[in-house]
Formats: C-alpha cells, sequence, structure tokens
C-alpha cells in the first residue's frame, strides 16, 4: 500500500558548526524552489542559525546536541505538489503540540522522486530553556498527526504492521540516492577550486568526501536522499551517472583554479567575456555571469569550464588582435620610410637636374 510517513533521523552531539551546516543543507535553494518552500515558527527568515544560537547562549545550553530532526515523506504515486507538502507541513509544525515553545524550520524538497519534507527543532526552548526531549509515544502521536493530515487531504497512509511505519526510501531503488549524490558531486565540482574548497563543500551538504589517491570515498548520513541509515559510495561506483574518475575530478579542480588566475591576473578581460556571455544567453540580465562568478556560486546553462574555453578564445582573439594592429603598424611604417625614401631620392633628382640645368645655362668661362 502506498504511504505517507514520518521518520527521526539520528542526530549526534556536535558542535554549533552541525547546525549551521543542517540548516544550509534542508533551505538550499536547487530544492526548495529558491526558498519559496522554506518556512519558519519563531525564527525569522534568513536568520534561522543566528536565532537558535540567541536562544541557547540566553539559557546558556549551547552545548551538547543542537537540534532534533525529522523527515516527512510521501509517495511518488499520491502526486502531491510542492504547494500541498507546504501547507501540510505548515498544519503539522501547528498542530503537533510537542513543538510548542521551540523554534523549528521546515523545508520542502522537491530534488527526489518522493516529496518529502524535513524539520529541524532547536533542542532548547526558547520560551523556558527547556531541552527537548522525544519518547517512542511522541514519535507515535506525531506519525498519527501526519497520517491525521494525510487522509484530511485525501491523501494516502501506510498500514500498521509488524513493522510500523517505513520510510519509503526503504521501498526505492538504490539508484535514486546515488542518481542525487551523483548530481550534487557535479554541481560541486563545477564550483571548487582545489581539494579543500571541495570537501567542504560536500560537507555543507552533510555530506563527508575522502579524497585519496586512487578515489573519492563519500559518506552519506541517515536521512540525506531519505536514507534510513549511512552508506558509503566510492566515485567508481557512480560512473554511469558521468565522468566521476579521479583524473577528471582533479583535472576539474585545475581548471577552475586556472580560471580563477586568469581572473586574477586580467580581471578586465573576465568581465568582459562574462558581460558578452550575459548578453549572448540572458539579454534581459546581461550581468548575471558577472554575478554569478564574483560570488562563486553555480551558473546558470554554463559550466566555468565552458566559461574558461569562452575566456581562453576571447584571449587568444584578442592576442591576434594586437598582432593584426602590429603587423598593419610595421606595414604602415614601411610605407611611410618608402615614402621618405621615394621623396628624398625624387628631391636628389631635382637637385641633379637643377644642377645640370644651371651647368647648361652658365656663360663660358676660359
Amino acid at each position: 500500500m502506498t504511504m505517507a510517513i514520518v521518520k527521526p533521523i539520528k542526530v549526534r552531539v556536535g558542535n554549533l558548526a552541525g547546525l549551521r551546516a543542517v540548516l544550509d543543507y534542508i533551505k538550499d535553494d536547487r530544492k526548495t524552489q529558491n526558498g519559496a518552500l522554506v518556512y519558519c515558527k519563531n525564527l525569522l527568515k534568513g536568520k534561522e542559525y543566528q536565532q537558535m544560537v540567541i536562544t541557547k547562549r540566553a539559557f546558556r545550553k549551547d552545548t551538547g546536541r543542537q537540534y532534533a530532526h525529522f523527515v516527512q515523506s510521501f509517495d511518488p504515486r499520491d502526486n502531491v505538489s510542492p504547494e500541498l507538502a507546504y501547507k501540510i507541513g505548515q498544519e503539522f509544525i501547528k498542530r503537533y503540540e510537542h513543538f510548542h515553545g521551540f523554534q523549528v524550520m521546515m523545508a520542502v524538497h522537491t530534488n527526489e522522486p518522493h516529496m518529502h519534507i524535513h524539520y529541524i527543532v532547536n533542542s532548547v526552548s526558547h520560551e523556558n530553556g527547556c531541552k527537548w526531549q522525544s519518547s517512542p509515544e511522541d514519535l507515535k502521536r506525531m506519525r498519527s498527526l501526519s497520517d491525521e493530515l494525510c487522509l484530511e487531504h485525501g491523501l494516502s497512509v501506510i498500514e500498521h504492521g509488524r513493522k510500523g511505519h517505513r520510510s519509503y526510501g526503504e521501498y526505492s531503488q538504490t539508484a535514486s540516492w546515488k542518481r542525487q549524490l551523483a548530481q550534487d558531486i557535479a554541481n560541486n565540482l563545477d564550483i571548487s577550486h582545489s581539494r579543500a574548497d571541495f570537501i567542504h563543500r560536500m560537507a555543507s551538504l552533510g555530506i563527508e568526501a575522502d579524497v585519496g589517491g586512487k578515489g573519492v570515498l563519500f559518506t552519506i548520513p541517515a536521512g540525506v536522499y531519505g536514507l534510513q541509515s549511512e552508506r558509503k559510495c566510492s566515485n567508481w561506483k557512480l560512473m554511469s551517472y558521468g565522468d566521476f574518475t579521479t583524473e577528471n575530478i582533479r583535472n576539474t579542480w585545475n581548471c577552475n583554479a586556472g580560471l580563477a588566475r586568469i581572473g586574477g591576473s586580467d580581471m578586465q578581460l573576465l568581465q568582459e567575456v562574462l558581460l558578452e556571455l550575459g548578453r549572448l544567453h540572458c539579454p534581459d540580465t546581461p550581468d548575471r555571469y558577472q554575478d554569478m562568478y564574483l560570488r562563486d556560486i553555480p551558473f546558470d546553462g554554463m559550466t566555468k569550464q565552458e566559461i574558461e574555453i569562452a575566456l581562453s578564445r576571447k584571449a587568444l582573439d584578442s592576442m591576434l588582435e594586437k598582432a593584426r594592429q602590429a603587423h598593419e603598424k610595421a606595414q604602415a611604417d614601411s610605407q611611410q620610410a618608402g615614402l621618405l625614401l621615394a621623396t628624398i631620392t625624387d628631391t636628389l633628382v631635382e637637385v641633379l637636374r637643377w644642377q645640370e640645368e644651371r651647368q647648361q645655362n652658365a656663360p663660358y668661362h676660359v
């Protein structure tokens, strides 16, 4: 039977950096229709991390577990729209009593075959400073409320059997999360300039990248891509989704680093190229690529490698133009020299002719 379920994600005791990373992950513009599917309870949108930290420090409870994480998943056969999922998520936050007194951020993700919602709860209450506690009975009430909301909106729920609620991820094919992992790796490769830069960018998605001499091992924690448990995957297992060889990964870093060096050495040329590309691909906003490069975010419709090619061609064209101008100048100089020589020659001829005429007209002297 099809289903809509709620699953808690295991959270390790960590520091505030982990809180920032998970908040950045769930509100990723690429997964939330540019942030339109993000909802906050008792938080200012865009300042979620800062306000959660203020609450923790106000009650002097900024150590230990930093947050609670839940995922509510819908079966793709229900054809849940992002708008409906967003509405259900809002109602879920308002009607689940255990959320009262706590700051919550919700984000609907549309990047996988099954629509799902992430909920991040601050571990410290902003009302009284109590720490978040959740028992098996609380989880049952949470799942019952999810079922109730789904039925109200004409969606299906899972049958309660011996195994209880199970994530849709248990039923989907392994290729689903691998495909998304490959896409995230490709997206981050496009904007990474080095090994360290790439590792940092993957970590911001909650994924650990162990880059070795012969390969890259990715560790995906439970909850990411709808996984129920931690999974590991090497770059070699993603070859069906693209060229993820170690050689190509390193070449991409070198390529992007080269572009950065060119930009640093000749920023004017880089800006001219980006502006020309913007006028060509997005005439209504011609400065889009300039903004994207300077802000170091993914390019729409183009990769940095493609821009580097365009930049190299522009640099080559610039060199050829300078060479052409130098050649024409040399020709002009040569022509001027020839003209000068001809003038001098003509003048000498005239002088000699004048001298001859003068000698011929001169009186004869004995």
